[in-house]
């Protein structure tokens, strides 16, 4: 069969889903394109899909892409056959998407077995609209299947097919670093995240919780290295550090064998330790992601459902400084509380006592079906006609006490990491955020976002390249804005 993947766009990375699904459906002989849609147009991709002529044409949609992606289908509908079908986060926790015109089938969950088998199906003459995984418009009716089983042994999956990803975005091609997965799940309980409600919908499909073999991944990692360029690699697991210490014994054992580059990864300050950072260290730790989320610690803990001290942080934060890691925090601002910017103070404070490498502040997005989503309406902070933006970068959806404090907060978020880094700054931060110049603090966030992402947090071998990427990066965003 002949698939065509749409992306709206990428931005700084791969898109990893639509990646392993490439494969596996190459893997039974089907021909698999992927086009981005806003770089293409839409009246080239009227002309590419008339071309190519897919029988099923697959939208990833996260929930601020989606609204773009149901306009590029109906676009293509009027002038193409074929079954459009929609996986990705959003149709997972808002499946009534389906009920959408021009939508014929969205997929739950993982589609590493799902896609291929519904594609099977429709192959062989079979009924596709019974496909386990899979709600499917067919006949007049909507057609809701059980879910299929959590992918069990991830080495079982061939490699995410990077030839796809790079044939439609060079750029990603040519970067310096590359993403990579070890584990698939988080037993977290965060309420703005979506791993709470994915582990509800998957009660009792497998375990939440599913690492590759070291093995398994230093192989993928090598074939990269030998094709594409590589100087960073960077494990994108939620949860990096949990895994037992026999894995992290032989991960470095092959990795410092087989790739010995630096590499970044996300951790959680209650799962950092002397043992494990010493260990990635000596491998070729050089940065991480860690989660700070909120400094007020009932908020963070009640609201948000962190479960984690500000003393765990900063310990954690001290070891991996202690080691000379580089560490990006990862904050929300914009809570749905009384008071949020002062809130938000707390937050910008604690990050000011931490010293990270880079701050990157956020603004919360109750995206939906997530535990979150439900205690903003509950509690008056969202109406029930909100729009989801595009990105947490810009805009707060929700409702506060007043325009001036949305106006702080969402100024506050492009400030937040450069008045950590210049903590003088701190005493002028009221007057700052309350100015009307959102626009210009918009462009300053970019710069210092994309140079630190770009250029500071990761050793990189030729300033040209990455200053060319950096500069790419914040164009984009500021169109995105």
């Amino acid at each position: 069969m002949k698939i065509l993947f749409v992306l709206k766009e990428t931005t700084m990375y791969e898109r990893m889903g639509v990646m392993y699904l490439s494969s596996a459906l190459k893997s039974q002989g089907n021909k698999v394109k992927l086009v981005l849609a806003e770089s293409m147009g839409i009246e080239r991709l009227k002309d590419f899909v008339r071309s190519y002529s897919p029988e099923i044409i697959g939208y990833s949609a996260m929930t601020g892409e989606y609204n773009r992606l149901v306009e590029i289908n109906k676009h293509l509908k009027n002038n193409h056959d074929f079954l459009a079908v929609f996986g990705g986060p959003h149709p997972t926790f808002y499946p009534k998407i389906i009920e959408d015109e021009g939508c014929d089938a969205i997929f739950i969950g993982e589609g590493d077995i799902t896609f291929p088998e519904f594609c099977r199906r429709i192959e062989q003459k079979e009924n596709y609209w019974e496909t386990p995984g899979t709600i499917v418009k067919y006949a007049g009716q909507i057609i809701r299947n059980p879910l299929m089983p959590l992918v069990e042994d991830l080495d079982s999956l061939p490699f995410p097919d990077r030839d796809l990803m790079y044939s439609a975005d060079q750029f990603l091609m040519e970067g310096s670093s590359k993403i990579f997965f070890s584990t698939r799940g988080c037993p977290s309980k965060c309420t703005y995240c979506f791993n709470e409600k994915y582990n509800e919908i998957f009660k009792g499909k497998g375990r939440i919780l599913r690492h590759r073999s070291p093995e398994n991944l230093v192989e993928e990692i090598s074939e990269v290295k030998k094709k594409y360029p590589l100087d960073i690699v960077y494990l994108l697991d939620d949860t990096f550090l949990y895994k037992p210490v026999d894995w992290f014994n032989k991960f470095k054992e092959l990795y410092k064998e087989n790739i010995n580059l630096p590499f970044s990864c996300n951790v959680r300050p209650n799962a950092v330790t002397e043992q494990n950072i010493s260990l990635l260290k000596d491998v070729g730790l050089v940065s991480v992601n860690i989660g700070i989320e909120c400094g007020n610690e009932d908020v963070a803990n009640t609201v948000l459902q962190r479960h984690i001290s500000n003393s765990q942080i900063i310990n954690a934060c001290r070891i991996l400084q202690k080691y000379g890691i580089k560490i990006s925090t990862l904050n929300i601002v914009g809570l749905p509380v009384k008071n949020s910017y002062q809130v938000d103070l707390e937050t910008l404070d604690l990050n000011i006592k931490i010293k990270p490498t880079f701050a990157l502040a956020s603004i919360l997005c109750p995206y939906p079906g997530t535990p979150i989503e439900t205690y903003s309406r509950e509690n008056g902070f969202i109406a029930n006609n909100s729009v989801f933006l595009e990105t947490n970068k810009r805009a707060s959806v929700l409702n506060f006490s007043s325009k001036m404090e949305k106006r702080r907060i969402e100024n506050l978020h492009k400030l937040f990491g450069i008045i950590v880094e210049f903590s003088f700054l701190r005493k002028f931060t009221t007057f700052l955020s309350s100015l009307p110049l959102t626009r210009v603090y918009t462009s300053l966030f970019y710069l210092w976002y994309g140079y630190n992402y770009k250029i500071r947090l990761f050793p990189f071998r030729s300033i040209r390249k990455e200053l060319g990427s950096y500069l790419r990066f914040w164009w984009k965003m500021i169109q995105k804005n």
